[in-house]
């Protein structure tokens, strides 16, 4: 079942969508989704894949499968070669002609190394003549299957070699495409596809055969400004060949859906950025042919933030939207960076009630519960559910489920839910063990400013400039002040159940951490004291305050110092039976209690959360005499009773 995201496929529906006007000439904007690891980001480009394939031509494409090529391989551009293959098994409704791509392949193909510029020239033109046969181009989608068809799910399981039958059929339907020589004997290249290369759509005098030849002595080649433009070149051969083939296409309902799901890998932001490039080019060239025909390509990219950050300065800035408020996005926009949102309340009851626990109020608690916990984390959410399906749906003891086996064997549950986040933002997607460690160490951090004064206690390649500390979807919301940016309260919750459980020897144990934050101001210094064992000084101090600071600021000093839940192994002050006068008592017990109905979503049991907020009450309206304004203190109780559940 696939829930929420209502605003999000409504933009990409409109983005995919043919006005009723007719198409935009420059094509719809690139859309990027951004989120936080196990965000939903692949089941939302499966879930379009779903409902357009029937409609238009769709690709999805996942770099991540195939990154690390060879240096003969890197002369392939692997997703482009994927979204080419991926498109030319599209059966319905659009003949795909991918001329000008295949043009450029045998080129790079072609070995014209030692040559006079004469026979290499013959060369190219003999290469020409040779893939017009069938058996030869039959080889060349091998070769091309080979590099990228394991990045394509609908073509072969991951990793796996793509079925010979599937191969011939993508070489079949390629091949039939084709111009038919005069006589209809055989297939030919067309005139128009092979002058492309010399004016590219954009109004250039080039030597078509010469930039061909160009392409084949540098496409392996690993310098920046040479693979760029030659990664533009390819971009445009593929834009153009897509643009031609529906240029006769009259009343097109959908453009040809294009989604790739993880844009940070090397391979996709290069072929996102030509995309972005080779469109602007167009726009600029106006008397050009091309710039007049639609560019029918809807391109809908995840990730976890490296794209937009790593593009910054190479393109104008993307227009920024945050989730559900996507509807005045702009449809001249080069690119919308959108930022997604988890799960409302809402949306996880109803993934509840997709569960056993088709009763109203079954449903309500158990949803509201696990909300609770995950904060609406996609990936999280649908995890714990299916646990709680297998238990009778109990949420008196969320704690015991983290800690019980998780999917992943000889781990548990909490361990492989912290490992969604840490695949979010690793550079292999990958749970490793340093990123890992570094996270539940930065998760004492009350946000990103403090974090980054941890770095002494991090892995060194998780320090300053990482991913971990600079990451837009991990911590947010982005491009504000680093004293403003909070880590994932999930992310952080399982973080620092994991700093609490590491040996009192351990270099970043949870005292060597929380001694090592700052106390940049009376909220800093009570709340890290506080995490340190110091609560009843903690307490005699808000005590000293009470009566002499205004309440509403009194009470914002309580908040930020219960912010954090007390997970270390030390008893609680009132296990302890620490304190020392009854209105120390009621202010260190509020502390903790609060605290706990605030920050500690494990406690999800409904007899002891009334039992939390009742003696909550009591404690503000026992206090209350004491403060500045007592009616202040009387209405904090009154409000926060109606809080969890």
């Amino acid at each position: 079942m696939f829930v929420g995201r209502t605003e999000l496929l409504g933009l990409i529906d409109r983005t995919i969508r043919v006005p009723a006007t007719g198409p935009l000439p420059g094509g719809g904007p690139v859309l990027v989704v951004e989120g936080v690891g196990g965000s939903g980001r692949t089941a939302l480009l499966e879930q379009v894949a779903r409902e357009w394939h029937e409609d238009a031509p769709t690709v999805l494409v996942r770099p991540r499968l195939r990154e690390h090529l060879q240096p003969r391989e890197r002369a392939i551009r692997p997703v482009l070669a994927a979204v080419v293959l991926g498109l030319s098994r599209v059966v319905r409704y659009y003949d795909l002609s991918f001329e000008r791509v295949l043009l450029a392949q045998i080129a790079i193909e072609t070995d014209t190394t030692g040559l006079d510029p004469v026979a290499a020239r013959a060369e190219l033109r003999r290469q020409d003549n040779t893939y017009q046969q069938r058996g030869a181009l039959l080889g060349l989608v091998k070769r091309l299957t080979e590099v990228a068809g394991d990045l394509v799910p609908n073509l072969g399981a991951p990793g796996a070699d793509v079925a010979p039958p599937i191969i011939k059929e993508i070489s079949d339907r390629i091949f039939s495409r084709l111009q038919r020589s005069r006589w209809l004997s055989r297939r030919v290249w067309s005139a128009a596809a092979l002058d492309w290369f010399g004016h590219q759509g954009q109004g250039f005098t080039h030597d078509a055969e010469l930039v061909r030849l160009e392409l084949s002595a540098h496409a392996a080649s690993e310098e920046l400004v040479v693979r760029r433009g030659l990664d533009d070149l390819l971009v445009a051969a593929l834009l153009a060949d897509i643009r031609h083939s529906l240029a006769g296409v009259a009343n097109r309902r959908a453009d040809v859906v294009v989604l790739v799901d993880d844009g940070d890998t090397p391979s996709a932001r290069a072929f996102i950025a030509s995309v972005l490039r080779v469109r602007r080019a167009l726009a600029a060239t106006r008397d050009s042919p091309d710039h007049r025909l639609p560019d029918p390509v809807a391109l809908v990219v995840t990730s976890g933030g490296e794209l937009v950050r790593e593009l910054t300065g190479q393109l104008p800035p993307p227009v920024p939207r945050v989730e559900p408020d996507l509807a005045d996005v702009p449809a001249d926009a080069w690119w919308v960076r959108v930022t997604s949102a988890d799960l409302s309340v809402e949306n996880v009851i109803q993934l509840a009630r997709d569960q056993v626990w088709a009763a109203g109020p079954v449903a309500e608690r158990i949803g509201s519960a696990v909300h609770e916990l995950t904060g609406g984390h996609p990936g999280a959410t649908r995890l714990l559910l299916d646990e709680l399906r297998e238990t009778g749906g109990r949420t008196d003891d969320l704690a015991g489920l983290l800690r019980a086996p998780g999917p992943e064997p000889g781990h548990s549950l909490e361990h492989h839910l912290l490992g969604l986040f840490v695949r979010g933002f690793t550079a292999a997607k990958a749970d490793d063990t340093e990123a890992r460690d570094a996270l539940v160490t930065v998760s004492a951090a009350r946000h990103l400013a403090e974090a980054n004064t941890l770095v002494a206690l991090l892995p060194e390649v998780s320090r300053l400039g990482s991913p971990l500390l600079t990451s837009p979807t991990l911590w947010t919301p982005p491009d504000v002040d680093p004293a403003h940016r909070r880590l994932h309260p999930l992310a952080r919750y399982l973080g620092l159940r994991a700093l609490a459980a590491r040996s009192a020897d351990h270099p970043a144990s949870w005292r060597a951490v929380f001694e090592r934050l700052p106390a940049a101001d009376p909220a800093a210094r009570l709340h890290h004291r506080r995490l340190l064992g110091g609560h009843a000084e903690v307490a005699a101090e808000l005590l000293d305050r009470l009566p002499t600071t205004p309440t509403a600021e009194w009470l914002r000093l309580l908040d930020a110092v219960a912010a954090t839940p007390d997970l270390s192994p030390s008893p609680s002050p009132e296990r302890a039976g620490s304190a020392r006068a009854e209105a120390l008592g009621h202010v260190l017990n509020l502390v903790e209690v609060a605290s706990v109905l605030d920050s500690d979503p494990c406690v999800a049991d409904p007899d002891v959360l009334a039992k939390l907020k009742h003696r909550e009450d009591v404690y503000y309206r026992a206090l209350a005499p004491l403060a500045r304004d007592p009616a202040l203190m009387v209405q904090r109780a009154v409000r926060r009773g109606g809080r969890r559940g």
